[in-house]
């Protein structure tokens, strides 16, 4: 059995951890550390390695976030067990498997999760509401979002309540200075395309852009040219060239078999496609038609199991 030796903070913990990490997001993320008290995001961390039985515990944080350090460094001081990683500025390094990468050198098998290679990934803003609940009853109430694009008059991070409208976000920050084009949930690079602001804020949300001018770049019925970019660009290794013709196809074992339930989604493959080729939309659809095949899948096993007993039983009882 391994030893437990660490923590990281961005996913779910599960048994026989090694490692535990805590990461900023977004600016959002810089915003829990360095606008509100870094006090609650330590004190979070400290708590898991508590609960866990790590002995390492792993704050990584991007260089371009050095202002966050110095209090970083002071509020760590006292305990040995935590550790200040500053990373170089790549994309996608606060994905789960390269951050893990990143720090540990370990790498996590093809459909397995971060406790698999002894590390659990949390977000900071996960670490803050655990202290919190722990040392005031108080359960997630909010969140720091981030509110940024070319639409918006006054980008900012903000600390909303979940439920607050969108919409009301966006007044807080002055408005659009001009139409959108564009309204992204999340990141620009990983966000999912909204069509109005009416959605709320939810306890995954981290950021809303709204973007403006010549930023849409969407093309119509665009084509690969089997440039081969995306390939060099996939963090993961993979094929997107292959799982996106096998998506479309709807020949989910090959698209299997390319890695198409490896993919992290991170964007990287359409962002340098030349074609503008909506990638990371059709991986998610058929990524979809693959858990529910799969689930499909195992609801007709169990169905015919419980057959097969219910038929077994039948035939003792008439002997």
């Amino acid at each position: 059995m391994q030893t437990k030796e660490t923590i990281t903070l961005s996913g779910v913990p599960e048994t026989m951890l090694q490692t535990v990490y805590a990461r900023a997001k977004e600016s959002s993320g810089r915003g829990a550390i360095r606008d509100r008290k870094a006090e609650e995001t330590i004190g979070g961390l400290k708590m898991l390695a508590d609960l866990m039985g790590v002995q390492n515990a792993i704050i990584a944080i991007e260089e371009n976030k050095a202002d966050t350090f110095p209090k970083i460094e002071q509020l760590i001081a006292d305990d040995p067990r935590l550790h200040l990683y500053p990373l170089k500025c790549k994309y996608p390094q606060g994905a789960e498997k390269q951050l893990i990468n990143a720090c540990t050198g370990r790498e996590v098998p093809s459909g397995k999760l971060p406790a698999d290679a002894g590390c659990a990934v949390f977000n900071v803003d996960t670490a803050g509401a655990i202290y919190r609940r722990f040392t005031t009853g108080m359960p997630v109430i909010r969140r720091v979002v981030t509110i940024s694009g070319s639409a918006v008059a006054e980008p900012k991070n903000l600390e909303a309540r979940i439920g607050t409208p969108i919409e009301k976000l966006i007044d807080a920050c002055g408005g659009f200075k001009e139409a959108p084009n564009k309204l992204l949930a999340g990141g620009p690079m990983m966000g999912n395309a909204q069509f109005s602001l009416d959605a709320p804020v939810v306890k995954g949300t981290n950021a809303f852009l709204a973007f403006a001018g010549n930023e849409d770049k969407r093309v119509k019925d665009p084509q690969c040219i089997r440039c081969g970019k995306c390939i060099n660009a996939c963090p993961m290794h993979l094929l997107p060239i292959y799982m996106n013709v096998y998506g479309k196809q709807e020949d989910l074992d090959n698209a299997v078999d390319c890695g198409m339930m490896d993919c992290i989604e991170c964007g990287s493959c359409a962002y340098v496609c030349p074609a503008r080729i909506p990638l990371v939309a059709q991986f998610r659809l058929t990524k979809g038609k693959i858990q529910a095949k799969r689930m499909a899948e195992r609801a007709k096993a169990e169905a015919e199991k419980k057959k097969a007993e219910a038929e077994a039983a039948a035939k003792a009882e008439n002997k």
